[in-house]
């Protein structure tokens, strides 16, 4: 629920320009990188199959689109993150969190924040559950790091 209704950050002269500067900072094209989510997913796909949540998760995490104009790529990718974490096995889940490396930890609450800001696409039972796992092995670092990184999901 928003509260304002005014967009502030459309005001802010540092947030535009590092808008500006992230949407030109893959020299991929939107179809390319469409093409790259794809591929990753039908990897991923395969690792779930097998079984291994520890390699499909990596992947899933692997090269996230940022930046504005990616959205279409950005939604593909969150629901192949999402189709992860619901697949995992919840004994499974400590192990998978503590495999991760810390950056991947910190793209993985990236994917779980935006599945939490849209609940009637994502099963916010199941964010929650792996937010409180990935705190818990990432402590409140990752949380602050998140939220003040500018690099858009």
């Amino acid at each position: 629920m928003a509260h304002r209704k005014l967009a502030i950050d459309g005001f802010d002269e540092e947030h535009q320009q590092i808008a500006q500067q992230m949407q030109y900072m893959s020299t991929k094209s939107d179809s390319e990188i469409m093409l790259m989510v794809d591929q990753k997913a039908s990897a991923v796909r395969a690792a779930i199959t097998r079984g291994n949540s520890m390699e499909a998760l990596e992947r899933a995490l692997a090269e996230p689109p940022y930046g504005r104009g990616q959205e279409a790529a950005q939604s593909a990718n969150a629901l192949l993150v999402a189709e992860v974490l619901m697949a995992t096995r919840t004994q499974d889940v400590n192990g998978v969190v503590g495999g991760l490396s810390e950056d991947d930890r910190d793209v993985l609450l990236k994917y779980i924040y935006h599945g939490l800001a849209h609940p009637a696409e994502f099963n916010c039972g199941v964010l929650l559950s792996w937010h409180e796992r990935v705190v818990e092995a990432g402590g409140l670092g990752s949380i602050v790091r998140v939220m003040a990184d500018r690099k858009i999901l």
